[in-house]
């Protein structure tokens, strides 16, 4: 591992800046006069020009630009709005990168151009995943089998109407099998505020966790298909500006077990039956103030969700769960990312389908991936101090297109220090469940197109347990 971490910073250590967008041909940005000009003189937006974008419809990224043609500003006031004009556009995930700047400035009245790269939206790929929680669970616990991957073809096209809409269709076979399809509308109306979505998963796996044992999933795998899982759901989605989303959702789920499970694990179920039907309504409301959403230096956001599991005696939970994200920038290159995450289930007595907590999508500790904490409540609290170390840009010589001819990647070394809480009123004795649990650690990020974070890090335990984990996040 330490080789690798020494050939990481070799390999990338010639590394230069990265400019952004290209101005278009002939034009001079005229934005730094804005630093010096009078700040007691009004600007007017005179007019604004969109260049690059050949799928996506204007309309969708005017949409995210704070202002208009016609708007006065006072100069500070205008610099502030052309950076905020490029991280709405940028948290479109529609471009690889967006430049916002003034290209004439004529007796107080400013052109405003706005140039985009677009990504590529259509791809077909290859598909294939672990089929555990994170790759430590796989390297450590499973001896980081290849028998224990999913593979297939993956197809999604992010921009199908040129308004933002997606498409997936996932194709999977291997250690299990799975079907599934998906697509988003988040403008579906003129008023570009109202929006759906619909989704649909089925699959069907040779092995699964039946119970949590000295706080690591127990697997059991028989001979075929142990496991049978459908799942289908619609949502309606209202996003009346750049900043607030707000979904309502409705889930059906149809959920059957091998007898074993049940014989294993009486409480895995709510009933002793094998099979579980139930449907589930969650809303959702979302705000995002950040510079970047996947990877963001400065800003708020929240994400709150209230979901029903059930509506009978059965099956019947009512959860709500608050995650924000905080950024400070403190210097050029130095900011901290605040990350908290608590999740509330209204009854206390749910049965082990319900009970899986930490160690599970978001809520984890760094430092904990081996171990997972079931649960009914609890918290998790990431603080992350970053600095930026440089960027390298990548020149591929086999693309021969203006939009993707440089590839950035920005290099961030990180320290960081999580804790986090899990209440269990059906605890064992071994559990880590109703205490404290304080990890901290070291690592670098790595960040580039299409929103893909790579995570680097080496962390501690306060059971003694240190180690290399290593995380990702992207469009691929």
């Amino acid at each position: 591992m330490n080789r690798a971490f020494i050939f990481i910073f070799f390999f990338f250590g010639c590394g230069v800046n990265y400019s952004h967008a290209q101005l278009g041909a002939g034009l001079v940005d005229y934005s730094k006069l804005l630093n010096t000009a009078d700040s007691t003189v009004q600007i007017k937006i005179g007019s604004i020009k969109l260049s690059g974008n050949n799928r996506t419809k204007s309309y969708i990224i005017f949409r995210e630009i704070p202002f208009k043609e016609g708007n006065y500003f006072f100069p500070k006031a205008l610099t502030q709005q052309l950076e905020l004009a490029k991280d709405q556009i940028m948290n479109t995930t529609l471009f690889i990168d967006v430049n916002v700047y003034v290209s004439n400035l004529v007796n107080g009245v400013a052109t405003v151009n706005i140039d985009v790269k677009e990504r590529w939206y259509l791809f077909p790929l290859p598909y294939f995943k672990l089929v555990d929680r994170n790759f430590n669970q796989w390297w450590s616990d499973q001896n980081g089998s290849l028998e224990r991957v999913n593979y297939g073809l993956k197809f999604f096209h992010n921009n199908v109407s040129g308004r933002n809409d997606k498409l997936n269709v996932d194709l999977v076979n291997g250690y299990n099998q799975q079907v599934v399809f998906g697509y988003n509308q988040p403008f579906a109306d003129k008023s570009l505020k109202h929006g759906f979505s619909v989704n649909f998963i089925y699959s069907r796996q040779r092995e699964m966790s039946y119970n949590t044992l000295d706080n690591k999933q127990a697997f059991i795998k028989l001979p075929g298909f142990i496991r049978e899982f459908q799942k289908s759901s619609i949502t309606y989605s209202y996003r009346p500006d750049s900043k607030y989303r707000f979904n309502a959702r409705l889930g059906y789920t149809r959920d059957q077990v091998n007898d074993t499970i049940l014989k294993l694990n009486p409480d895995y179920f709510p009933t002793a039956n094998t099979s579980l039907k139930f449907f589930d309504v969650s809303a959702n409301l979302q705000y995002f103030a950040v510079d970047y959403i996947p990877f963001p230096k400065k800003g708020f956001m929240y994400d709150i969700n209230l979901n029903n599991r059930g509506f009978n005696g059965n099956m019947n939970m009512l959860s709500l769960s608050i995650e924000t994200t905080n950024a400070f920038t403190l210097s050029k290159n130095w900011f901290v990312q605040i990350h908290n995450l608590g999740v509330v289930k209204m009854n206390n007595n749910q049965p082990y389908y319900n009970r899986g907590l930490m160690g599970y999508g978001d809520f984890y500790l760094r430092g904990m991936e081996s171990y997972v904490v079931d649960g009914t409540a609890g918290f998790i609290s990431n603080t992350t101090f970053y600095r930026k170390l440089f960027t390298y840009v990548f020149h591929p010589p086999f693309i021969k297109t203006k939009t993707h001819d440089k590839i950035p990647f920005t290099f961030y070394l990180k320290v960081f220090g999580d804790v986090g809480y899990a209440y269990n009123k059906q605890q064992n004795i071994k559990s880590y469940s109703n205490s404290f649990l304080p990890t901290t650690g070291i690592g670098l990020d790595i960040v580039s197109i299409y929103d893909f974070v790579f995570r680097i890090e080496y962390s501690f335990n306060q059971f003694g347990d240190k180690g290399f984990a290593f995380r990702t996040r992207g469009d691929f």
